[in-house]
């Protein structure tokens, strides 16, 4: 158990590192792209046909698939079974799965309807968490014989701004224009933003808008977050928290929507010191602002 800890302590340790890399070289360069803004879509599994949705593991191989400009991921078994192998020597990316127990008796359980003593863990409570176990993955392009490049779909980009106005609309928040900055205010539940023409482009507008959507989320009526109900002050631990969650969750709703984010749009610039801070202090925040993010992702899908 101690070793699969040690390993998701590495993980977290890793994804820390690679932020605040990109932060240091977004302050020299004048523009922060995040590692999770390089790889296009969600991860994806082509020997399943499953992606690494809204999650630490997909959060993970979107940081990951940089290295590789590829975002395509499997098991060596499952390589090998679609006749594939991976090099030799190739060292596999480690991923996380909760493993989970028989709540009446405690014994390990895995994807059967009952557990070996005949008793049913089909419900949630019929079941409970044991902690996590691990499994390795090795990209496309780590294989004997890589897949081809998918031929990539030219997609209007208007279509994804076109389904993140409906999913605003949906939502209905309070949310007005103006001045030149952009922010949620839990007082009044409200949403401001700069005016559209104000952003570098459309998709600016949009990742800076669901990233205030975010926190909009946080409220006591929705997802109840410390960060928005007991904020604490700029500069703050919970702060700089609930801005990475937002940011995240941001990513996470634009890669749904298949809206291509430039960047951190230049407001954003005064969260990085306290993300930078959070990230320092506590490598493993980073897996809790995933777990958050991916409720946020959730939440305004729905």
């Amino acid at each position: 158990m101690s070793n699969t800890f040690d390993k998701m302590k590495e993980t977290q340790e890793k994804m820390a590192a690679a932020i605040i890399a990109a932060l240091d070289a977004g302050e020299k360069a004048g523009k922060w792209t995040m590692p999770w803004d390089a790889t296009g879509d969600f991860p994806s599994n082509p020997t399943t046909g499953k992606t690494y949705g809204g999650s630490f593991n997909g959060f993970w191989l979107m940081m990951a698939s940089t290295a590789y400009g590829d975002n395509r991921w499997a098991g060596a078994g499952q390589w090998k079974k679609s006749r594939n192998l991976v090099k030799k020597g190739e060292k596999g990316t480690t991923i996380f799965f909760p493993r989970f127990k028989c709540a009446a008796c405690g014994t390990p359980i895995g994807f059967a309807k009952k557990c070996r003593n005949g008793h049913p863990t089909v419900k949630a409570e019929d079941k409970a968490w044991s902690g996590w176990g691990t499994s390795y993955v090795f990209n496309n392009q780590q294989t004997n014989s890589p897949l081809e490049s998918v031929a990539v779909e030219i997609v209007d980009p208007t279509v994804g701004f076109e389904k993140a106005a409906a999913l605003v609309e949906a939502h209905g928040a309070d949310l007005s224009h103006g001045g030149g900055r952009a922010f949620y205010r839990p007082s009044e539940d409200k949403i401001v933003l700069p005016e559209p023409g104000k952003f570098n482009s459309v998709a600016d507008y949009w990742a800076v808008s669901l990233h205030e959507h975010a926190h909009w989320t946080g409220a006591k009526s929705r997802l109840d977050r410390p960060g928005i109900t007991k904020f604490a002050g700029f500069g703050s631990e919970s702060y700089a928290f609930e801005e990475l969650v937002a940011e995240i969750g941001s990513a996470f709703v634009c890669k749904h929507l298949g809206i291509e984010r430039d960047g951190l749009f230049d407001n954003h610039v005064a969260y990085l010191k306290s993300w930078r801070k959070a990230l320092t202090d506590d490598p493993s925040s980073v897996s809790k602002a995933i777990s958050q993010a991916g409720k946020v992702m959730r939440y305004l899908i729905k």
